[in-house]
Parts: structure tokens; sequence; C-alpha cells
């Protein structure tokens, strides 16, 4: 198996495992740094092996001594040090990731943040074995529909769960999308929620993430929202489906111009078997006014009416859970996921900007209603039987004889 590099320079061959933010094993930061190979930290995590080195840290193999596992260690860059604030921010910020990461089982673990002892960050997550959806697309090219949407439709629940928490993922593209080897999805890169995108980091980290999948809003340096994620994940669906993604250009100046300025070609231009809906669905979420584009239940439910029919929302959810498993293509499609509690109903001021989306929804609730009814008549005939009526005509009858006595 072998993996992307950070930035995607290069892919040897591997090791089984794959950490979130991991890079080709070797490969080297431009300073040269590698991973200091039998350090403790903590006196709990010993590095084992290099993963890989990139904008964000050197990803280790280390063992957790304490439970005897193998885990993934970033340790941070170490420009960090010059920026302590930035630091504090990012220790502060950790605790929250390192719960929201055990409310769905389609995020990476995130295990600790902490200090080591030489003072330099690091992060401790889970360490994850499959196949990055980046590496299975350049082999793979366009996928079946029906696997493209299974896909979809298992990376949307961890991400509408971080969405409900009013996180932001803020990096997804197809490397940070791990398909295990049951099929399942999980989404990677989870410890690096909010760290790409914060101020306090200009000039200690200077990334330049790839074009393909970088949001109008993210282009131009204003703040982003659960629905930069929607754009990168309809950017994602449309490169599953398409074979490439929207957009592509010779420079990268020229790439996140059509960003910005450009509407991609249809889906069914480039594919004919892609249904109409699932264009739609895309397409809207390509849209360039974030405002624009569908909240990630909006855009679930139609999605998975394509996927498998209309059905309600509530057995679009218990369907997924139960984990109902489909063979296609090249995995095995499992949907479950989007369990967690919605918290987008309070969100609901901002469908009426998305009658499109918000349609299809209808029929799914459609049903409630009549089931309500029906008990409704039930209650209404006890009230207004026959045996109520009957006592009044003995009442009637026994003012008649008084006049016969006299």
């Amino acid at each position: 198996m072998t993996r992307d590099a950070e930035q995607g320079e290069s892919k040897p061959a591997t090791s089984p495992f794959v950490a979130p933010g991991s890079v080709a094993p070797g490969s080297v930061a431009p300073g040269g740094e590698r991973a200091p190979i039998g350090l403790r930290i903590q006196g709990r995590y010993r590095i084992v092996s290099e993963l890989g080195t990139g904008d964000f840290g050197t990803v280790c193999v280390a063992e957790d001594e304490a439970t005897g596992h193998p885990v993934a260690v970033r340790l941070l860059p170490r420009g960090l040090a010059a920026a302590p604030q930035a630091g504090q921010a990012i220790l502060r910020l950790g605790r929250s990731i390192v719960e929201a990461s055990t409310a769905h089982r389609g995020l990476v673990r995130v295990l600790e943040f902490g200090e080591a002892e030489n003072g330099r960050l690091f992060v401790a997550t889970e360490l994850v074995e499959g196949r990055r959806l980046s590496e299975i697309l350049s082999t793979e090219k366009q996928l079946a529909v029906g696997a493209a949407l299974g896909i979809a439709l298992d990376l949307a629940g961890p991400l509408e769960t971080l969405h409900n928490m009013g996180l932001v993922h803020g990096g997804l593209r197809p490397r940070n999308v791990m398909v295990l080897k049951d099929g399942r999805v999980k989404l990677m890169d989870v410890e690096l929620i909010g760290v790409r995108d914060a101020r306090a980091l200009d000039g200690v980290i200077n990334a330049e993430p790839p074009a393909e999948y970088l949001s109008p809003e993210q282009i131009s340096r204003v703040q982003v929202t659960e629905k930069t994620d929607i754009y990168a994940f309809g950017v994602i669906l449309y490169e599953m489906l398409c074979g490439v993604p929207p957009f592509r250009a010779a420079t990268r100046a020229a790439l996140l111009a059509k960003h910005q300025t450009e509407t991609p070609v249809l889906l069914r231009r480039r594919r004919r078997a892609i249904p109409g809906g699932v264009e739609h669905i895309v397409m809207q979420a390509l849209a360039k006014r974030p405002e624009r584009r569908p909240l990630m239940p909006d855009l679930l439910d139609p999605l998975w009416a394509e996927a498998h029919g209309p059905t309600t929302r509530w057995r679009r959810s218990a369907a997924i859970v139960a984990g109902a498993g489909v063979a296609a293509s090249i995995l095995v499609i499992v949907g479950w996921g989007l369990f967690a509690t919605r918290a987008s109903a309070p969100r609901a001021v901002e469908q009426p900007a998305l009658p499109a989306l918000t349609q299809p929804a209808l029929p799914p609730v459609a049903p409630p209603p009549p089931a309500i009814a029906k008990p409704a008549p039930l209650p209404v005939a006890p009230p207004a039987p026959a045996a109520l009526t009957p006592p009044a005509p003995p009442a009637v009858a026994k003012p008649a004889p008084p006049p016969v006595a006299p």
C-alpha cells in the first residue's frame, strides 16, 4: 500500500498503518528534521518510527506504554515555541477536540494534547489502518455511482457531528478520508481543527493546502464556517463521480481564480450515468456563496433518497446506525454514522434560502402528520356512543305518568 505525502510529493512504500495527517515514510522536512526515535514523551509515549514530516509537524508511530498499543504522535512545529500564546491557544482548543473526537466512530480518536519535556507541543491519536481515498482515486479514477454515494454518506456522519458541535474541519480532501478494510470511512486530521486557519499561527506555520479543495471563502481569507466543509464535500463527491475535480488549471493562481469565478461543468456532461438528482445536490454544495449551500442535514436527506429511495429522516438515520452494508465497486459500503442528535433544527432559519433542497426533504417529514391524525378520530368516537342517548328516553317517559294519575 502506498500513501500520499503531506503535499503529495512522493509515494514510497509503506507501513500498514496510516496516522492522521500522516505522510510518506522517510520524507523529510526542508529543514532536515527527523523524528527522535526512542524519545519518551511524558513518560508514556515512546517514539518507534517516523511516518513523515510536513507543514504541521512530524508524524511518528509510538508505543503507548500505559496500554501497550501503537498510537500516532504528531510533534507540532518547533516554531510554536516562539509563539507561546498560539501554543497555549492550541492546548486549550485541544481539550475540546479530544472530547469531540469521541462523539462519532467516523472521527479519528484524539487521545491527548500536551507539551513534551523539551517544550515541544504534541498530539497523540489512534493509529488507523486503511487506504486513503486519494490513493483509491489515483488508481480507480471515477467510482461506481453507488460506491461514491456510499462513501459520501459515510463521510457525512462525522462531518455532521462536528458541525452540530460548532466545529469546522477546514481541511477536507480525499487524503484526509480513510477507507478501512471493512469498508467504513474515517475522517482524519481531526487534531488540526482550528489550527489550519488560526491567525495567530501566521508566519509560524506556512502551509499551502491543495487548491483543488479550497472554498472561495478560504481563498479570500474570510471566516470559515460549516459551509466551508460543505463545499469541499461537494468537490470530493464530484471527483468520485466524474474522475476529476470540478476545476483544473496549469497554475495554482489560475485554479484559485476558477473556484471564485467559474461554474463547474455539469456532472452529467462528464458522465451520463449520474442521476440528475445527484447532480443537483453536488452543484448546490458547490455554490460560490456560503449562504447558498445547504446545511449537512438538508444535503443528506435528498442524497440518501438518491441512494436508497425516498424515506423519512428518522429511517435514514436508523438505517445508517444499523450499518446497512452494500457491496459496490472497490469497497464495502457500510452506512452508519448519522446517529448524532440533530442540532440543525435551531439553524432552520437558513433553510428558506435553499428552497430546492428543502422541498425534497419535505416528503420524508410528510408521513408523520397522517400518523398523528389517525389516533385523533379514535378518541372522538367514544364521546358520542349510543349508550348516552338511550338514558334520555327513560327520563322523558317518567314525566308522562304523573298527568295520568289525576
